[in-house]
């Protein structure tokens, strides 16, 4: 009988089995053991809430320390990203150079214990401090080892522009200018595309590799939940796996939630069935409404509020031209705003001329709040 809950229901956190990312994954591994001149070696992730995204940055360190390369490991979200970074550069530097092995350095060792460089040194045996200059030296001295530098930067559409700038004018110039070893992955929200990537100064993010993160396909779910399951020595009943699966509209947070909770249901004996299954949909339903759902609606405008507030009087799939109709907008504006939720994690397409709810706690919710 197994104790353990296999599933890890928690942002950002790995899960058991990370189904359905084999291509990305394969991408930037390969990227990383070619070298500079690889296409991927600079890449953004993008993707709704709840993605994945993160998941995949944590997969993109592991495979860099493989190689036995160092990390910088910091979120966007976070002010002083640059500063944090050159203070990362140097602490690296100087490990290197006192023959330490390789390791990664994120935002709270950073900002915390754990790196020497939390306040701004002068210079550091000549160098200067500048972020360009900090992670030349950094990836010059790597170069030498025949080892490499991972720059990965969390919630990139939070960036500052000043900021943006200073990191996308170094990383472009020591990665694809002086192709030294500094191989660069980042995560954004899909508003990035219309925020970031459209200023005419950021030509470094425009021009990176992107890997947009979809939904998962049907099989990649089942996966997803049957793998930890039996792994973990429980069983899950096929009518349970099919309910779980449709509930989860593939959405790796929400499997990760329904898995959690099915299996805490179905103690003792760890067998999963409908019963318990429909319970787990139940709150993972909660979670992400509190999570996912009221997040993505405060940032929402009243127009796009509007727009969802018509699709909740459906009881299924809704036609985008009747959406219009009940807003009293015309079919070519109401397709404005169906983008933008799409990109928001609002809503998905559902078929020609039609969307749903990314999430199925968000119609009850809306209903609710009429």
């Amino acid at each position: 009988m197994a104790d353990h809950n296999p599933f890890l229901p928690t942002f950002g956190t790995s899960p058991p089995v990370l189904a359905g990312r084999d291509d990305v994954v394969a991408r930037f591994t390969r990227a990383f053991e070619r070298g500079p001149i690889h296409p991927d070696y600079t890449m953004l992730i993008s993707g709704m809430r709840g993605v994945g995204k993160t998941v995949l940055l944590n997969e993109a360190e592991d495979a860099a320390l493989r190689l036995g390369w160092r990390v910088v490991s910091v979120s966007a979200s976070v002010r002083g990203l640059c500063q944090q970074i050159t203070n990362a550069a140097l602490e690296h530097l100087r490990e290197a150079e006192d023959g330490r092995a390789p390791r990664r350095i994120s935002s709270v060792s950073v900002l915390g214990a754990g790196v020497s460089w939390t306040e701004q040194p002068a210079t550091k045996a000549g160098i200067s401090v500048d972020l360009r200059s900090a992670l030349t030296s950094l990836a010059e001295r790597l170069a030498d080892g025949n080892t490499g530098l991972l720059l990965t930067v969390d919630e990139l559409q939070a960036v500052e522009r000043e900021e943006a700038t200073e990191l996308a004018a170094a990383v472009q110039h020591i990665a694809r200018r002086e192709l030294l070893p500094l191989a660069f992955v980042g995560a954004a929200l899909p508003e990035v595309d219309e925020t970031l990537l459209t200023d005419r100064g950021m030509t470094f993010f425009q021009r990176c590799a992107r890997a947009r993160l979809l939904p998962l396909e049907r099989n990649d779910t089942q996966s997803a939940l049957r793998k930890p399951i039996t792994g973990a020595g429980g069983r899950i009943d096929n009518d349970a796996l099919d309910l779980a699966i449709h509930a989860s509209g593939g959405h790796p947070f929400t499997i990760q939630l329904l898995g959690y909770h099915s299996w805490e249901m179905a103690a003792p004996d760890r067998r999963i069935t409908a019963k318990h299954a429909r319970v787990g949909v139940l709150e993972a339903e909660q979670a992400v409404l509190e999570q996912i759902v009221k997040p993505i609606w405060s940032g929402l405008s009243a127009i796009d509020r509007s727009f969802l507030q018509a699709m909740s009087i459906d009881n299924t799939d809704s036609d985008i031209n009747t959406i219009a109709h009940r807003i009293g907008r015309s079919p070519n504006y109401a397709q404005t705003y169906r983008r933008r939720l799409i990109d928001a994690g609002a809503i998905q397409p559902a078929g020609r001329g039609k969307v749903c709810f990314t999430h199925q706690s968000l119609r009850p919710w809306l209903r609710s709040q009429q």
